[in-house]
C-alpha cells in the first residue's frame, strides 16, 4: 500500500518516540537477560523507570530540535542552543547523557552554542544521531551538502566529535532514503545509498566500516542477535547507528524492527528511538500500531509537529 509524505513525516517523529518509550525500561539491560523476555512483552509499553508510554531525552531534545526549525523556519543553531538551554534547566532531563549534560551546562552559563559543545574521543556518543530526524525531515529534498551542514550545525552545541557528527548524518541519510522509497524499494537498499552519500561527503572512518559490516551481516542473513552482539549496543555512536540500520533493514514491520533493537539489549532506548524513526519514515504513521500511537505520551503534539515540518519542507521544495 503506497504510504503519503505526509504520513511518512508523521511516522518519523511517532515512530521514533514510541521506539524510545518502549526500549526505557530496558536500558542496561545484558543481551542475555533480554533473551528471557517473550518478544509480545517488549510489543508494549511498560512503566520502567518514567512511566508508562514514557519517553527520554531522545525524544525531548527532538522535540526541542523540531520546535527550534517551525521557529525559525531554517536550521539556526542560536535557536536551537536556547531551546536545548531551557531544557536544561527546566530539570525534565529524563536520563540525560554525560556529553549532552555537560555541554548544556557549558551553554546556559556562555550562550554561546559555538564553544560549549564538549570534544575528543569520548565525546563520539550517539546524543546528536537520536535527536536528528526534524532535521532529516525538513531537508528530506534539499542537495546532500545541505543536510550534512545543518546536521552538523546541530551536532557541534554538544558533540564537538566528527564520529558523532557522521552518525548523526548517517541516520539523516536513513531517513531520507525512506522518506523517498516506494513500493518497490528493497529494504536492504538503505545500505548503498547510506554509504554513498557519507563517501559524498569524504567521509571515511568506523562510522562508514561499521555500517559497511552491518551490510555484510544483513546479506550473510546473519541471525538478528548475533548480529546485535558482534556490531554492539552501547551508547557509542558507531555501534548504536550500524545496529539500527540492522534492525530496519532485517525486520518486515515497525515493532518487529524496534523489538529487535530492544532485543539487543544495552542503550536499547536510543538504538530503539532510532530504529523506530527510521522505520517510522519507511512505513508512515499508519503502519505503527493503533494502541502505540494513541498511548505514548504527547502523540497528538508529535504529529502536529511533524505536520508543520511537512509543509515547511514541501514549501522549501516548491519554492
Amino acid at each position: 500500500m503506497k504510504v503519503s509524505l505526509r504520513d511518512k513525516f508523521a511516522g518519523t517523529l511517532l515512530g521514533l518516540a514510541i521506539g524510545d518509550a518502549l526500549g526505557q525500561p530496558y536500558e542496561g539491560v545484558s543481551s542475555e537477560e533480554m533473551k528471557k523476555i517473550p518478544e509480545e512483552e517488549l510489543k508494549i509499553f511498560h512503566a520502567g523507570w518514567l512511566g508508562e508510554g514514557k519517553y527520554t531525552d531522545d525524544t525531548l531534545m527532538a522535540i526541542c530540535l523540531a520546535e527550534a526549525i517551525i521557529s525559525a523556519k531554517r536550521v539556526d543553531p542560536e535557536v536551537i542552543a536556547e531551546l536545548y538551554g531551557e531544557w536544561f534547566l527546566s530539570g525534565d532531563l529524563r536520563g540525560i547523557g554525560m556529553t549532552v549534560s555537560k555541554a548544556l551546562s557549558k551553554y546556559v552559563k556562555t550562550r554561546d552554542w559555538r564553544t560549549c559543545g564538549v570534544s575528543g574521543k569520548w565525546a563520539a556518543g550517539n546524543g546528536a544521531a537520536m535527536r536528528v530526524a526534524p532535521i532529516a525531515l525538513f531537508d528530506f529534498n534539499m542537495p546532500i551538502e545541505v543536510l550534512y551542514r545543518d546536521v552538523e550545525k546541530d551536532a557541534v552545541i554538544t558533540h564537538r566529535n566528527e564520529e558523532a557528527i557522521n552518525g548523526a548524518f548517517a541516520v539523516a541519510l536513513a531517513i531520507r532514503w525512506c522518506l523517498h522509497a516506494n513500493e518497490e524499494s528493497r529494504r536492504r537498499d538503505i545500505f548503498d545509498f547510506v554509504l554513498k552519500g557519507l563517501s559524498a561527503m569524504n567521509i571515511e572512518n568506523l562510522v562508514v566500516e561499521k555500517i559497511e559490516f552491518a551490510s555484510k551481516l544483513l546479506s550473510n542473513e546473519t541471525d538478528p542477535l548475533e548480529a546485535l552482539d558482534v556490531l554492539g549496543t552501547s551508547g557509542y555512536v558507531v555501534e548504536t547507528v550500524s545496529s539500527a540500520l540492522f534492525c530496519f533493514a532485517r525486520a518486515s514491520t515497525y515493532i518487529d524492527s524496534v523489538v529487535m533493537a530492544i532485543k539487543g539489549g544495552g542503550d536499547t532506548d536510543t538504538i530503539a528511538a532510532i530504529t523506530g524513526a527510521i522505520s517510522g519514515a519507511y512505513y508512515g504513521a499508519n503502519g505503527i500500531p493503533k494502541e502505540l500511537r494513541e498511548r505514548v505520551e504527547k502523540s497528538s503534539y508529535l504529529e502536529e509537529l511533524a505536520v508543520k515540518i511537512y509543509e515547511l519542507a514541501v514549501s522549501r521544495r516548491s519554492a
